[in-house]
């Protein structure tokens, strides 16, 4: 069985029924199947070879469900591109993993410099002749003819920034399947959930799309990401389930408290992709009710190393936790030595089993300082508790030591977030000539309120003591954040390096 195969079965159960809808249009299983099958002989026909690599740029939309189906049915390899990174990145990106075919939806087209390869314009005019459907077309009632074993490489997923070799982690077909089988046991999806897919399908949110074709459910695709229009989506589509991340998550509690909307259709409002503040997680429950839950991941080991359901967040010893193993992973948590530790011992996270990538493109060094004896090695701290719940503390690059303490920065961002005037913050370590690191932090203050340095320094320092206060807390209007949303702690830290009024 292939990645491909979860959505046709649903399509022989479900031939009528919607599978997804965007802005502008919708699908039927029906439909979804015949034009991927269609499109998918076109691109291998394009390629020139049975399994050819493929390059999708574009927003969430109907038209870039089918292309990324298509890539599916054809067993070819996917190489998705996020729309918001910058040009020289996704340059970089197009050159590493050199696509045979690229599908570009006609507004992104100026977002990477012209290659020398086929181009598929999604949405192109009638006269254009790199148009997607024209190829659906001319392959009407075609289908792929490939062979593959579940250990070849059906992704290529892109992790680096834009300084530097991007690196490429290689997903076998056998780690997608594992994928969307972890997310239909621990999410227990069915036919009647309406997944709403805002986030770009590159990352996180995309992994929930086969999982809820997989049970005939429906896909609400959209980029826009204004919390008023999603919470509309949600009233209105009656949508059972969405992932985002934190910072997206706290603006939709923000103007669900300001303009609420009838969302009594959410099931399983999932965040994910960083580290989330405990008391805008238990605001998160005050508002929309027990449907707070989690999954941890990386490109690595995608989304689901680990998923926390709703009724453990509302238990309150849980609600900082990022769930319990999936039941195909194994996770540990291993000290310097490889050796594993005992419950509530901190050390680094590992895992290992069939959701595991097989490595990085082109970098065998990168790839043996990662899977050490079978073990993915996450670059996270963190510990299982003794009924095997897994809190993640930071990246082990950035715990502050100063003055021969540990300080993760995560406990300061908790502490200094239970101030009612903190919307997010950020917390690093500088060099300091006496204490070797000193704690700082960056943050933007919620509409309406007001506070002071001297404020925070002293509400933190209530909370967490001297040793783990920042000797400095910056107030800024924006934070620096990554394509999808994730605050960036090594650009605050930078800003903060370079100056800047407190």
């Amino acid at each position: 069985m292939f990645p491909i195969d979860f959505l046709r079965r649903a399509a022989l159960a479900y031939p009528d029924a919607i599978a997804a809808v965007d802005n502008d249009r919708s699908c039927t299983y029906r439909e979804l199947v015949a034009r991927s099958n269609a499109l998918a002989a076109g691109l291998q026909a394009l390629g020139g070879k049975a399994r050819p690599t493929i390059a999708l740029l574009g927003p969430n939309s109907v038209e870039m469900l089918v292309a990324l189906m298509a890539v599916h049915a054809g067993g070819a390899v996917v190489v998705p591109l996020n729309g918001r990174n910058a040009k020289p990145e996704l340059d970089a990106q197009i050159s590493r993993a050199k696509p045979d075919v690229l599908i570009v939806h006609k507004d992104y087209l100026d977002r990477f410099t012209p290659v020398e390869r086929p181009v598929l314009v999604v949405d192109a005019g009638p006269a254009d002749p790199r148009a997607m459907g024209a190829v659906e077309r001319r392959h009407a009632g075609q289908r792929a003819d490939w062979r593959a074993n579940l250990s070849d490489i059906n992704g290529i997923k892109f992790t680096g920034g834009s300084s530097g070799i991007p690196k490429g982690v290689l997903q076998s077909f056998r780690c997608i399947n594992t994928m969307v089988s972890m997310v239909l046991i621990m999410f227990e999806l069915t036919a009647n959930d309406r997944y709403l897919c805002a986030a770009p399908m590159t990352h996180g949110a995309g992994a929930f799309i086969l999982p809820t074709l997989a049970r005939g459910g429906c896909v609400v695709l959209t980029s826009e990401t204004a919390p008023g229009h999603l919470l509309d989506l949600i009233e209105r589509e009656r949508v059972t389930g969405t992932w985002v991340p934190p910072t997206l998550l706290y603006k939709l509690i923000d103007e669900q408290k300001t303009s609420p909307r009838k969302v009594d259709s959410l099931a399983h409002l999932i965040w994910g992709g960083a580290a989330a503040s405990p008391t805008r997680l238990r605001e998160a429950q005050q508002v929309f009710g027990p449907v707070i839950e989690t999954a941890f991941g990386q490109t690595e080991a995608p989304l689901i190393l680990s998923a926390g359901r709703a009724a453990d967040m509302m238990d309150e010893k849980r609600l900082t936790c990022v769930g319990r193993a999936s039941l195909l992973a194994e996770v540990a948590i291993l000290d310097m030595a490889g050796k594993r530790l005992g419950p509530n011992e901190l050390g680094e996270i590992c895992a290992r089993g069939d959701l595991l990538m097989t490595g990085y493109l082109d970098m065998p060094e990168e790839t043996a300082k990662t899977i050490v004896d079978g073990w993915l090695h996450t670059g996270d701290i963190g510990l299982l508790d003794e009924d095997g719940f897994l809190y993640l503390k930071d990246r082990i690059r950035d715990v502050v030591i100063t003055g021969g303490f540990n300080v993760y920065p995560s406990d300061v961002e908790a502490a200094i977030a239970q101030h009612p005037a903190v919307s997010e913050v950020v917390v690093f370590g500088v060099p300091d000539d006496h204490w070797g690191e000193r704690v700082e932090a960056s943050l933007e203050v919620r509409s309406g309120h007001t506070v002071t340095q001297d404020e925070l320094i002293a509400f933190c320092k209530e909370r967490v003591g001297s040793v783990k206060t920042p000797k400095s807390i910056r107030i800024v209007d924006t934070l620096p954040r990554s394509p999808v949303g994730k605050v960036l702690r090594r650009e605050a830290r930078a800003a903060a390096m370079r100056g800047g009024a407190a």
